[in-house]
């Protein structure tokens, strides 16, 4: 078992921020207020070599449960830590010695599962069902809803604690499925909040944007600067500093709007409107016929806007094009419960152009930015710049014939059939 450990010292009663933050996404707009006390007592010994050196950490911890002043529960939990000179032959013979003298076999559930017992394993609030081949497209629609605010609330902590960038991306993709499927089958929903809500899904998502951006800069800078000689790699730092920098910024901006009362109460008024009842009071089409008819209107408007692209486009022409690729994948997937396979691989077809697409874009702003830098740079600095755009637009390029590829796989006649039929 492997897990990430926060250890706080503090005398207050209540959570401390830096911990209540981390669960933001579960609690919402709810208060946060105590069930009950885990009362620990812990015995604890060291096992070490003959030199001295710590091999290992046995916890003895004889645990209590208060609740409402009285104790309600009492177990016993040993748990066994492998220090940096451990070895996974060690952590088995201690194992096997603690089990031999009476020890239960191994149990991840932390405490505060134990603890809680059966109100622990409550279904969440989040819980989604996949619909069925009868659904109706207000179903579906409340269905993707549910599973992309799960998605968000679970990479809500990842783009606190800043352990993987791509947790603000899939937070994100979430955030525009949610958007773009409220829009494609606006038609077939009653609710007066839709506009406001798609308004807030933007907001977010452009709080989270801007991270993702210096996210995906920063990498490219990183990326190019490394495939320079020495000298003019070292040059080119200053580059990869200003990067940095706007990332620190930019992170600053996503945690102040991840930490705003706005940022929880969307998420509340999704879960809300993540039923059917609430989005079509007085019932939907059923998914078999509204989703087929929105895809073909969604891939013609596709279709067109993909042959009226110059050959060499801008950075909003390609923009626009993804955008109207996003609604078209997101609808796939929202469809794949009920078509299947196809929709699925067509969703995957579909994901393949925005990513040639988004890698054009992206190495259009990598470009754009240095051009913009130019004017600031001195000695060396300004040569190699110049062989960071041109590693930029030989990007772009190759994105754009990889895009043409990737376009002409998905509109293909087998591909479409199962929306075209």
């Amino acid at each position: 078992l492997q897990r990430r450990e926060f250890d706080v010292v503090d005398d207050s009663v209540e959570v401390p921020d830096e911990l209540a933050s981390l669960v933001t996404g579960w609690v919402r707009t709810a208060p946060l207020t105590a069930v009950i006390d885990i009362l620990s007592h812990r015995e604890r010994l060291t096992l070490v070599d003959p030199s001295g050196t710590e091999l290992a950490e046995i916890d003895d911890d004889h645990v209590s449960v208060r609740e409402g002043g009285s104790i309600v529960a009492r177990f016993r939990e040993i748990e066994v830590e492998l220090g940096d000179r451990g070895s996974e032959e060690l952590l088995r013979v201690v194992t096997s010695a603690l089990v031999d003298a009476g020890a239960g076999s191994p149990d991840p559930m932390p405490k505060v599962s134990r603890a809680l017992g059966p109100r622990a394993s409550v279904p969440s609030d989040l819980s989604v069902t996949a619909p069925r081949r009868d659904a109706s497209i207000a179903d579906v629609l409340a269905s993707g809803l549910r599973a992309a605010v799960a998605e968000i609330i679970v990479n809500d902590p990842v783009i606190r604690l800043d352990t993987d960038p791509s947790g603000v991306h899939s937070a994100r993709w979430a955030l525009r499925r949610m958007r773009a499927d409220l829009r494609s089958f606006a038609r077939f929903v009653e609710s007066p909040d839709i506009e406001q809500v798609r308004a807030e899904l933007r907001w977010l998502a452009d709080e989270l944007g801007t991270l993702r951006r210096a996210d995906v800069l920063l990498d490219r800078v990183n990326s190019a600067t490394s495939t320079l000689a020495a000298a003019d790699s070292a040059a080119a730092q200053v580059l990869v500093e200003r990067a940095r920098r706007e990332r620190i910024d930019a992170r600053a901006t996503a945690l102040a709007a991840l930490s705003s009362r706005r940022y929880r109460e969307l998420l509340d008024s999704l879960l809300g409107l993540a039923d059917a009842a609430v989005l079509a009071p007085s019932g939907s089409s059923a998914a078999v016929e509204a989703i087929p008819a929105t895809m073909l209107r969604l891939w013609k408007r596709t279709r067109t806007a993909t042959r009226g692209l110059a050959d060499e486009p801008t950075a909003e022409e390609i923009r626009e094009l993804r955008r109207q690729i996003i609604r078209l994948r997101s609808a796939a997937e929202l469809a794949t419960p009920i078509f299947g396979a196809a929709a699925g691989d067509f969703a995957s077809l579909a994901a393949s152009v925005q990513f040639d697409l988004g890698l054009a874009r992206d190495a259009l702003a990598c470009e754009r930015w240095i051009r913009e830098r130019v004017s600031s740079l001195e000695g060396l600095e300004p040569f190699v710049a110049g062989q960071l755009v041109a590693a930029q637009s030989l990007a772009v390029e190759s994105a754009l014939r990889a895009w043409l590829d990737s376009w002409r796989t998905c509109s293909n006649r087998s591909a479409v059939g199962w929306f075209r039929a």
